[in-house]
């Protein structure tokens, strides 16, 4: 469609503009993203959403509608309801996958054992794989002291940073359960690596190591404007 914005992560510029134009885009939509689906029918929050649209669409069958999230419109649609998916589809992010040796040479993506990956399905195992390699390789090429883990949730990233690559680590959640969550299950990985080290023969871990456990902090964050 003729107008619409093409975007890009070549630089830090260019990616920031585009979840700049993310955030204008789903602001006005802000409060049925953030609706409980009960709220949704209680409050009737469909009757916000734009008439003209919603008289479109109750009609329309339903292989139509389940084009919608890929960006598939009618032409006998409303011009703004048109507008709106070509604007949504413009600001989606890629989502072919990347060679990661192309863009961090020498990469090593290490698979995760039973101990730190205990609570993962295996989606976040996958993501925790790749994301703690990646993490950790930019942060030994700019020779960070401390990785911060901001909405670090259960601490699987934070923890596989910590423990399998010996990174300092700070993760930070609004939600106290979480960092008693957290805590928990590094007290007991930390007691599994503690094992091994006496059945190997070598001394239980020193205070240095002790220490690397990710310290967790959980603080409610208004807004940082």
């Amino acid at each position: 469609m003729a107008g619409t914005r093409k975007y890009s992560c070549e630089t830090a510029s260019q990616t920031l503009e585009w979840i700049d134009a993310i955030i204008h885009f789903i602001k006005p939509y802000t409060f049925l993203m953030n609706a409980h689906v009960v709220n949704f029918f209680t409050d009737r929050l469909w009757e916000a959403v734009d008439k003209e649209w919603m008289d479109c669409l109750r009609g329309e069958p339903v292989e139509n509608l389940l084009l919608i999230p890929c960006g598939e419109v009618q032409d006998h649609w409303p011009a703004s309801l048109k507008n709106f998916l070509h604007n949504l589809r413009s600001l989606v992010f890629p989502r072919e996958q990347v060679d990661l040796q192309k863009i961090f040479p020498g990469l090593t993506v290490a698979s995760l054992g039973s101990v730190l990956s205990q609570g993962m399905n295996v989606k976040k195992k996958h993501e925790v794989e790749i994301l703690s390699a990646i993490t950790s390789f930019i942060a030994k090429r700019v020779e960070a002291k401390t990785v911060v883990d901001v909405g670090a949730g259960q601490g699987y990233l934070a923890q596989v940073l910590s423990f399998q690559y010996q990174h300092s680590v700070v993760a930070i959640d609004a939600c106290s359960h979480h960092g008693s969550v957290t805590n928990a299950r590094a007290e007991r990985i930390k007691k599994h690596y503690a094992a091994q080290l006496r059945r190997s023969g070598e001394h239980e871990f020193t205070c240095a190591q002790d220490s690397n456990m990710p310290g967790f902090v959980d603080q409610h964050v208004e807004s940082f404007k």
